[in-house]
């Protein structure tokens, strides 16, 4: 299964990937209700890393996995308690400020629209291999920086 990562370095922080992601989901032009957040001080995109720590945090039983992506899935039916967004720790989970249920990246289905709609190509969808390698090297930058 293919992973969403981040190029940090090439953020501009423009904020097009969380406004194409809300007209996606919601049809509404809001970072407010997107399923990607960018960190402006950092200029860096977060988004959920499918580490599926969350799955069993429910108490509800209204996480889930899909089987096609692997991405993290939040029924419909969601109280919005907030235990999966505490449990997160990439804070990559978030209310959402209309429906006061829980947000968290679907991958779009197979298709990141925040992928493709990046002008400065901060986001990726790669296979498992190039995923792991792009990893490895911002994990390696940020080890050197000590």
């Amino acid at each position: 299964m293919k992973a969403l990562i981040t190029f940090p370095e090439r953020c501009t922080s423009c904020q097009i990937c969380e406004l194409y992601c809300s007209l996606k989901h919601f049809n509404v032009l809001s970072p407010a209700r997107s399923r990607i957040s960018v960190v402006r001080r950092f200029n860096t995109p977060v988004v959920c890393v499918q580490c599926h720590l969350c799955l069993n945090s429910c108490p509800h039983e209204f996480v889930s996995k899909d089987n096609k992506t692997g991405a993290v899935i939040i029924s419909e039916e969601c109280s919005g308690c907030g235990t999966c967004l505490n449990l997160c720790p990439y804070g990559a989970i978030k209310i959402d400020p209309t429906t006061k249920k829980a947000l968290v990246c679907d991958l779009c289905g197979g298709d990141p629209e925040c992928v493709s709609r990046c002008p400065e190509d901060a986001l990726a969808y790669l296979d498992p291999d190039k995923a792991a390698y792009h990893k490895r090297v911002a994990f390696a930058k940020l080890s050197s920086r000590r």
